[in-house]
């Protein structure tokens, strides 16, 4: 089946759920219904800006409907006692196309308990990451922001990686006092993700507010310390987060090793 056109599956996936979902669920049951094959580096962003646009476009006549922050509905499927939010996002020209960027967010992309092993550690090392299953990689070697050092789930060390970027304090500490101390990390980043997969450098940041600094700060160490009593994630992190993507130097490597290993027992 041909791909349909993103506005076309994002309806064809409410249509069939006949109820209220989360911009990221509709990206993975995109994915997994096959009705694109090609889902570029950021499937959930393009999800949300598609809807937040048509929503912005035909205002109440969309046949989409927001009824609760990052959830969509059709609108036809609104009940009497839902009730519908106005989108406050805006969309902007960006390389020709429209999307929908929302100011006050300082976190825009992050990762939790990354594996050490998983990364080739040279000079400056490639930290790959996709947003779901299906999606192209994103290399977030330049991105700043925080990070944290783990040694299984326990912290042991916060930083800052803003003078220079993540890859290369992330490559400093496999070498100094540190070094041993470490197995995982976790880190959030500034620098939001092109639908190209490469980091915006040039985003600008403005219009932040103590509320918007309490939601970052909330959501960092619930998403990094896990508190049994905070069951919800943080309040501005649904749908940037990207799962770790092992290097391909190490997987490569891991074959020759294999090989060796056979080559020796013949």
């Amino acid at each position: 089946m041909a791909d349909l056109k993103w506005k076309e599956a994002i309806e064809k996936v409410l249509n069939e759920e006949k109820k209220q979902l989360h911009y990221t669920e509709i990206a993975e049951l995109i994915a997994e219904r096959g009705y694109r094959k090609s889902l570029g580096a950021t499937p959930q962003d393009t999800v949300s800006a598609n809807i937040t646009t048509d929503l912005n476009t035909n205002k109440d006549k969309s046949i989409f409907a927001r009824v609760d922050k990052g959830y969509y509905i059709l609108r036809k499927f609104l009940s009497e006692t839902d009730d519908v939010l106005i989108d406050n996002s805006e969309p902007q020209i960006i390389n020709d196309k429209v999307v929908t960027i929302d100011n006050h967010k300082i976190i825009n992309a992050y990762g939790i308990y990354w594996n050490r092993e998983l990364v080739h550690w040279k000079s400056t090392p490639d930290l790959l990451g996709i947003q779901q299953v299906g999606a192209s990689d994103v290399n977030f070697k330049e991105q700043i922001g925080i990070y944290l050092l783990q040694d299984g789930r326990e912290t042991i060390y916060v930083g800052q990686a803003i003078k220079q970027p993540l890859g290369i304090r992330l490559k400093e500490h496999t070498t100094d006092r540190l070094a041993g101390r470490w197995d995982r990390f976790s880190w959030f980043g500034f620098f939001p993700v092109n639908e190209n997969g490469k980091l915006n450098l040039e985003a600008k940041f403005k219009e932040f507010t103590i509320h918007n600094l309490g939601d970052i700060l909330e959501a960092i160490l619930i998403e990094s310390l896990e508190p049994r009593q905070n069951r919800k994630q943080g309040n501005s992190f649904q749908g940037i987060e990207y799962l770790q993507k092992e290097a391909p130097e190490n997987k490569k490597r891991q074959t020759e090793q294999l090989l060796r290993e056979l080559m020796d027992k013949t």
